[in-house]
């Protein structure tokens, strides 16, 4: 097998052209992804959809069974891995007697569940992905099709959720009790158990109480599938070493920001911790089975299949096989009550529902049958009870640092922690943004890259294993951009953190150009900007608590406009508001009033100037949109207009900077709290050299914890000119920097990754011979290089800090925008064309190849389907990437690219 990571000879900018798959040479062809054109999942349909679509009007039809073939069995695994975006090798095998199939008469729909297990070479972190009921799958195939996964079960295998009724029945797959959870009967269980725990020192029945006070807690947002994000509060307030916040919204009742991660574990561990059980806490992580681990440090036995259940004892299950720390478990679930009949009743966290994810109430748990209806056949479970003696003490622990934060730049964070009578042994950080997690140090330094609020976790362990977790949620204000670097939400353990777009306008309207990080696609977008106005981009959670990007312009025929949306779902609306004609448009996302990161959100801000020659903005304020005049500034004396987000003293606000009717430098910022009536003040910026007529502007926050704000501009002999001050309040000092712009170039800024680590800031602008030039700093000093490339004009800028994520400017070349990019500080700059043509179903069809001889079939089936070479590559991670993006059908040409994508048979870590 070879790999062959240079595609960009390959993936360029693909034409529009009709499909005509009429052969693919003998290659073997797995369908994965592409959202767009391929059957709704469970998450975009209800679950009666497919038992209405195979039986109409209500008939009744006869379920045939099928034998299992192993053919069958290799494609089951195939579309479980895609549906679930798991990593490639991953999953495993069937569990032994899960594996059913059938068919519907009169309809030709065949229909298949089975029950998976991870594979044993998969991180530990991905192999918790199976837990919870998350290893069940229900799969339908439709005539001359392949199978697909019509949701991934959750909750219990025996409830076969998704499947039609008489497949269900045939199957003999009678619903558990797992299928049913009532919030009602477990509140008054819970109060029968709070009136039995009256004893003090009953640590069992305290946990029982605090578990079932817990039933109804849910994901936020509310998914009905395992096949994206999981988000709930436990595993911000437990410290879970694999969290991302990413598509994860705010939880009220704790205060904190969700993260994503399958969470039964991380339920269970909070529960007993709130219960007062201390005793090394620090072995217990996400997986199931680390409660096995936590057993086995405190001496306890735990056979397979026996023992007494009481109330508080930790219950996991295990798939049949090795029953061990290290060997994975499937669930881990609270004991609350035992019956006289001898079953017992459970809280168990993480559990699909019909309508969410939450902690279900489950009753009448018989151990003998129960686990082999949920999971399946030969189903395991042991039991792990809680200490009953006297428990060791925690660390004192406590966070200092900001709650606020600008994007792009550096925070400072101090955890201050004791052990009564011991020492502390580590102290461990997680950033909720799926960077830099797993942090040591009692001071740490973090970069968040975009706007939104950031759940960090700090665990404080002592030398006894005992441990604190602290939280400390930090809202990350942002200023807009034409690039908007949207947190990608597709599922907790993948490494794309991103998706990218590129807004600019469009012949009759708005254009995004979207990347996976591999390669780009064009789309047209509802919403017409005014020729000539800028536009700008940000992103923030809207209703859903979801961070998207929002586009906002000054509309054809006046007004301010916003388009909104990803990944096909675009809607354009007006707001409030009077940009004047070929005004700059700047925005930020604002950020949080009061006394904490946890208060109620001050939401977006919108800056231009309006028709009369005045500064004003359109804010979001709650679920409204008003506009307003900047009171207390200059009129401006034309449309140049650059922002940068500014905190001070804790609080919040915004810096802009824009030109007088006198042609001065001025800088203006709110002179008192937000809200109704607040007032303005502008600062003249001195500059010896003057400042170049009608010069653009650019802004960015840089410095230690944001402290500097730099300005940009041309100044009156036409040279680059900053002006900075080196925190809030101080002077502004301006001197000329290297490099000589062309004089009407568009200037755009942006903080990028040093390779020492550290932030350092650049500037990009045309140059007068026609290429990009860029000024930077580099934590020593400015220099000016000029970049590979043809430059009609820069429409913006991002330097992603993180590994794998490079320098970008965006060019306007005449009509074709160009992306020149770095992959890393001070290496090549590297342009690469952008499409011009929305991309059409051929220009989301790729062909993947992992040798060489299935790459000349490859490229032989593209040009009879009259595909385009660029369609075919031999890159693993365009395959990967593309299919993680779900804007692409990946076809594996080849058994070599197959087992790749599959299984990873040659431990590519990508």
């Amino acid at each position: 097998m070879t790999r062959n990571d240079d595609h960009q000879a390959r993936r360029g900018p693909r034409a529009a052209r009709a499909l005509r798959l009429t052969a693919l040479a003998g290659a073997v062809v797995l369908a994965l992804g592409l959202a767009a054109q391929a059957p709704a999942s469970a998450a975009a349909r209800p679950a009666a959809g497919p038992a209405a679509a195979s039986a109409p009007h209500g008939a009744i039809r006869a379920v045939r069974e099928l034998p299992a073939a192993a053919a069958d069995a290799a494609a089951l695994r195939q579309a479980f891995a895609a549906g679930r975006h798991l990593p490639a090798g991953a999953v495993g095998g069937i569990r032994a007697g899960s594996e059913h199939l059938a068919s519907v008469s009169g309809t030709g729909v065949s229909w298949a569940i089975a029950s998976f297990t991870p594979s044993p070479a998969a991180p530990r972190v991905t192999q918790t992905a199976f837990q919870d009921g998350a290893s069940t799958g229900v799969f339908r195939r439709a005539p001359g099709q392949s199978w697909q996964l019509v949701r991934a079960s959750g909750g219990a295998y025996g409830c076969g959720r998704g499947l039609p009724a008489a497949v269900r029945a045939a199957w003999k797959l009678a619903a558990p009790a797992g299928c049913q959870a009532t919030a009602a009967s477990a509140r008054q269980a819970a109060a029968r158990a709070r009136q039995a725990a009256a004893p003090a020192g009953m640590v069992g029945q305290s946990i029982a109480s605090i578990a079932l006070s817990q039933v109804g807690v849910a994901d936020t947002p509310a998914v009905t599938s395992f096949s994206g994000v999981d988000c709930d509060p436990y595993t911000t307030m437990v410290a879970a070493q694999s969290p991302n916040a990413n598509g994860c919204a705010y939880d009220q009742a704790f205060t904190v920001e969700n993260e994503n991660e399958a969470w039964c574990s991380d339920f269970a561990k909070w529960v007993w911790q709130q219960a007062g059980v201390t005793a090394d806490m620090g072995i217990i992580n996400a997986g199931s089975d680390s409660f096995y681990g936590w057993g086995a440090s405190q001496g306890e036995a735990m056979p397979a299949d026996s023992g007494t259940p009481e109330p508080g004892d930790a219950v996991v299950f295990y798939p049949p096989g090795p029953v061990s720390a290290t060997a994975y478990a499937d669930h881990v679930g609270i004991v609350t009550s035992v019956n006289a009949d001898g079953t017992i009743n459970m809280a168990n966290g993480d559990f699909l529902g019909t309508t969410n994810i939450s902690v279900q109430y489950n009753t009448g748990i018989n151990l003998a049958t129960w686990p082999s209806q949920v999971w399946g056949k030969g189903e395991q479970w042991i039991l792990v009870t809680p200490p009953a003696g006297q428990q060791q003490p925690v660390p004192a622990a406590a966070i200092s640092g900001p709650h606020r934060a600008v994007a792009g730049t550096s925070v400072t964070l101090t955890a201050h922690a004791a052990q009564p009578g011991g020492s502390i042994s580590r102290v461990l950080w997680t950033f909720g943004d799926g960077r830099d997690n797993n942090t040591t140090g009692a001071t740490v330094r973090h970069v968040f890259a975009g706007a939104g609020v950031w759940p960090v976790t700090m665990t404080a362990t002592s030398g006894a294993d005992t441990v604190t977790t602290r939280t400390w949620d930090i809202d990350v204000a942002a200023a807009g951009s034409a690039v908007a670097s949207t947190p990608n939400t597709a599922v907790w353990y993948s490494a794309r953190l991103v998706d990218q777009y590129l807004f600019l306008p469009a012949a009759g309207g708005l254009a995004a150009e979207s990347s996976d990080g591999e390669s780009w696609l064009r789309y047209a977008l509802p919403g017409r900007p005014d020729a000539g106005s800028g536009l700008t981009a940000l992103n923030y959670a809207d209703g859903t608590g979801i961070v998207q990007p929002h586009v906002f312009y000054r509309a054809a025929g006046g007004g301010l406009g916003e388009t909104s949306g990803r990944l096909g779902s675009w809607t354009a609306q007006a707001l409030p508001g009077d940009p004047a004609s070929g005004a700059a448009i700047v925005a930020t996302t604002g950020a949080t009033n009061g006394a904490d990161a946890s208060s109620a959100s001050q939401g977006p801000a919108v800056f231009y100037v309006n028709s009369a020659g005045q500064l004003a903005e359109s804010a979001e304020q709650g679920s409204s949109w008003t506009a307003s005049t900047l009171a207390g500034l200059p009129a401006a004396g034309g449309g140049s207009l650059a922002l940068a987000d500014v905190t001070s003293r804790g609080q919040p606000g915004e810096l802009l900077a824009y030109l007088s009717r006198h042609g001065g430098l001025l800088v203006a910022s709110p002179a008192g709290p937000p809200g109704a009536g607040q007032t303005w003040r502008a600062q003249p910026v001195p500059a010896a050299s003057g400042i170049a007529a009608g010069t653009a502007l650019a802004a960015v926050t840089a410095g230690p914890d944001g402290s500097q704000q730099l300005i940009f501009f041309l100044n009156g002999h036409g040279q680059l000119a900053a002006a900075a001050r080196q925190q809030p309040g101080s002077r502004w000092l301006v001197r000329d920097l290297p490099g000589i712009p062309a004089a009407a170039t568009a200037l755009a800024a942006t903080t990028y990754q040093l390779p020492s680590g550290g932030l350092g800031t650049e500037v990009f602008y045309c140059t007068a011979s026609g290429q990009p030039g860029v000024t930077a700093w580099d934590g020593q000093q400015w220099q000016a290089s000029t970049l590979l490339g043809t430059a009609g004009g820069v429409v913006g800028a991002a330097g992603y800090p993180g590994a794998g994520h490079p320098e970008q400017v965006f060019l306007g070349s005449g009509t074709a925008p160009v992306a020149d990019s770095s992959a890393d500080s001070g290496g090549t700059w590297t342009p690469v064309a952008l499409p011009t043509a929305v991309s059409a179903f051929t220009d989301t069809v790729v062909l993947y190849a992992a040798t060489a001889a299935d790459d000349a079939s490859a490229l032989s089936a593209a040009a009879a389907a009259g595909l385009p070479a660029s369609q075919v590559t031999q890159s693993f991670a365009t395959a990967w990437a593309d299919t993680l993006s779900g804007e692409y059908l990946v076809i594996a040409v080849g058994q070599a690219a197959s087992s790749a994508l599959y299984y990873n048979v040659c431990g590519w870590p990508d």
